[in-house]
């Protein structure tokens, strides 16, 4: 198979992490490094900004992130490490899109870039851990049903 390859119109121009709290959870259990994220609580919330100025041709906007697995008692199973992070990108659009699309586009696509940013952190953190290394799931945001498709 043959894959031709061109520059996204979607730009992750610079990405900063503004809390980054992996802690080992002292447990018995052996974890692997598969360990089965089903059933494990897993919070995020997302916030995303258009540039000051450009309200009316979006073409810069900042993602912001929260992603965090709280281990919390009531859980189905506990996670080798309790985590807590929030990240900021800065995004670059292509002005090729409609502009009523564009924020959502940024916000989903922008959103899973920091996601595989914090998953290559937590598994340097985890990598030298107690537990061992942990890789974080990969999610796939969709817009919900009350927002545009």
């Amino acid at each position: 198979m043959t894959v031709k390859m061109s520059a996204s119109p979607l730009q992750l121009k610079q990405i900063i992490f503004s809390k980054v709290e992996v802690e080992a959870v002292d447990d018995d259990s052996a974890f692997d490094a598969d360990f089965d994220f089903d059933g494990v609580l897993i919070n995020t919330e997302i916030m995303t900004a258009i540039k000051e100025g450009e309200e009316d041709d979006p073409q810069n906007f900042i993602v912001a992130l929260k992603y965090e697995i709280p281990n919390e008692e009531e859980q189905e199973k506990t996670v080798p490490y309790t985590i807590a992070l929030e990240a900021q990108g800065w995004f670059e659009l292509a002005p090729i899109y409609e502009i009523e699309k564009r924020k959502d586009m940024v916000t989903i696509n922008g959103a899973s870039m920091i996601v595989g940013a914090m998953r290559e952190m937590v598994s340097q953190i985890t990598g030298r851990s107690i537990n061992g290394p942990m890789t974080l799931p990969s999610l796939r945001f969709v817009p919900s049903d009350d927002e545009s498709a």
